[in-house]
């Protein structure tokens, strides 16, 4: 099985939306450092939480992250994770820098309809713009590309 870590704003975006049961669908469980799940504040069986054991490295990112982002990152660096969902434009630098595999919201639903959990994504892209989500023009027309809805 995939090891595969999350940060809050995918957790919290998919929620808003009443999608949050797409990442048990597609990864089985995902994992959740404590401060995630402290942000997110919300609880369910297939959410593993796990405390971060680098608090130095946590703090060195906190300087230019949220705490959230840090810790989903040392966290998937001390799992050794398949998988990093993540959104935030400078957590998602980092961790490509740190050699990690990310994936964000947009993806998710990407992946969730090419593995036929979705009939379209359209609709819930507009969801998630109704909702203040922000995607550039460009991102929505390569994601609607990518599904064939476009």
């Amino acid at each position: 099985m995939k090891v595969v870590v999350s940060d809050t704003s995918p957790l919290i975006v998919l929620s808003n939306i009443g999608e949050i049961e797409i990442l048990k669908k597609l990864f089985g469980k995902i994992i959740i450092p404590k401060a995630v799940y402290e942000e997110f504040g919300e609880y369910y069986d297939w959410i593993e939480i796990i405390e971060v054991k680098n608090k130095v490295a946590v703090k060195i990112l906190n300087k230019s992250l949220h705490k959230g982002e840090s810790e989903a990152i040392i966290l998937s660096i001390e799992l050794n994770a398949d998988l990093l969902i993540v959104d935030d434009k400078d957590a998602r630098k980092v961790a490509s820098d740190l050699g990690l595999n990310i994936i964000g919201t947009v993806g998710i639903l990407l992946l969730a309809k090419k593995k036929g959990y979705y009939k379209e994504i359209k609709p819930i892209i507009d969801k998630l713009l109704e909702k203040g989500f922000r995607l550039s023009k460009d991102v929505v027309e390569y994601v609607l590309k990518e599904a064939d809805e476009l």
